[in-house]
């Protein structure tokens, strides 16, 4: 029987040997790894304890970080995941029976497909045109104005166009709601400015994870303008020591370290931009090779994809027959054979490797061959060739 230090040997192996293209993953530092394993990733920050000056001068850092790269007056760093985060927003705005309008979870929609009815609230989908894949920004507003939910959850898990932001927080602010962005695909993005801002366009808050465009450890953040919207989240999401925990007992204390060191090492603008001409590389080369993508009918928008996403328009069963035929070739990629193009792009690949990337897959997915000869050899070299972080 294998070890776990033995499986986790292979694993490490496995993944380092691949092209990751999953659009949810991303590739840690060496430096922010070594902090996981830090000691601080067994101790707590309460006060209460003696020896914790120092983690909450950690903490007290990593959120004027925090503020500073995302341009927000409070930060909530405590959520240990994405999900954590948009937890704590519903639990602080909404009570058991209210609305929560949301974009509604794929297919088609792309929306986190959170559980709302087992926490007792109820999900208002939102109006999703599947050909242009975007909200249909009229027929949302007049469900909002008809239902007017009190918090309405923008953002989604599966996008390649920025949403109606700005529009939709002005109808929901009418009525006095609040709106939320999950921002946990494009966290990376906005911190660059490459993608569009939910709080300068209108959103209450934006939360999200904090390991997939943004390349930090695993967890989740909360930003806000509002400090009564702060201070409502943080009542249910942050542990205030004798008073009793909420949602948070312990928020890692080592993670936090490494999402500090994360905000300081990656060249946010230039990291950004490079995510969305690599993937706008995939998208030209896919649709050259004759492949539809979701989205690409939408007349709003010039380009296929402005984000770090692209989205063939498959079948599942096809979805999920290339994915393990590009794996069989060491490039991983999701069962709708999804491109992510964040980790490719912090170990430095281009424009030009990704559309020889992208040729690949094409070639790969369109032989009748089980195994293309020569392709895993060009896979190889380009991995040998992209090993180090550079940005």
């Amino acid at each position: 029987m294998n070890t776990i230090i033995e499986l986790a040997e292979a694993h490490q192996q496995c993944r380092r040997q691949a092209i990751n293209l999953i659009v949810s993953e991303n590739r840690l530092s060496e430096q922010v790894s070594k902090l996981l394993s830090n000691d601080l990733a067994s101790r707590y920050a309460a006060p209460f304890y003696a020896g914790t000056d120092i983690s909450q001068e950690i903490t007290q850092l990593a959120t004027e970080k925090t503020k500073s790269v995302f341009s927000s007056q409070f930060a909530n760093i405590s959520p240990t995941s994405g999900s954590n985060s948009l937890m704590a927003v519903v639990f602080a705005l909404t009570e058991p029976g209210d609305k929560v309008a949301r974009v509604p979870p794929f297919f088609p929609g792309g929306g986190y497909p959170f559980q709302y009815e087992v926490f007792h609230r109820q999900s208002l989908p939102l109006i999703f045109d599947d050909a242009q894949w975007q909200l249909d920004k009229q027929a949302c507003i007049d469900l909002l104005i008809k239902e007017q939910p009190k918090l309405v959850i923008l953002g989604a898990s599966i996008f390649m166009v920025p949403m109606p932001v700005r529009e939709i927080s002005e109808v929901v602010h009418s009525y006095g709601g609040v709106v939320a962005y999950d921002g946990s695909h494009s966290l990376g993005l906005i911190a660059g400015s490459e993608y569009q801002d939910p709080l300068e366009e209108g959103a209450d808050i934006l939360f999200g994870s904090t390991h997939k465009t943004f390349p930090g450890p695993q967890g989740g953040l909360i930003l806000t303008n509002s400090e009564l919207l702060h201070k409502k989240i943080e009542l249910v999401s942050n542990f205030t020591p004798l008073n009793g925990p909420t949602m948070i007992c312990n928020p890692h204390l080592a993670r936090i370290a490494a999402l500090g060191l994360t905000l300081d090492e990656v060249p946010w603008q230039r990291y950004a931009g490079q995510i969305v001409k690599n993937a706008r590389a995939f998208a030209s080369t896919f649709k050259q090779n004759g492949f539809t993508l979701r989205g690409e009918a939408n007349p709003n928008f010039e380009n296929s994809t402005y984000c770090h996403q692209v989205l063939p328009l498959l079948d599942k069963e096809t979805g999920v027959k290339h994915r393990d035929k590009l794996k069989a070739h060491g490039i991983f990629c999701d069962g709708f054979m999804r491109v992510g193009t964040a980790e490719i792009t912090r170990l430095g690949f281009t424009e030009h490797d990704s559309a020889h990337i992208a040729q690949l897959m094409c070639d790969v997915v369109n032989s009748a061959e089980p195994v293309l000869n020569g392709v895993k050899e060009q896979v190889d070299a380009l991995v040998r060739s992209h090993t180090e972080i550079v940005m």
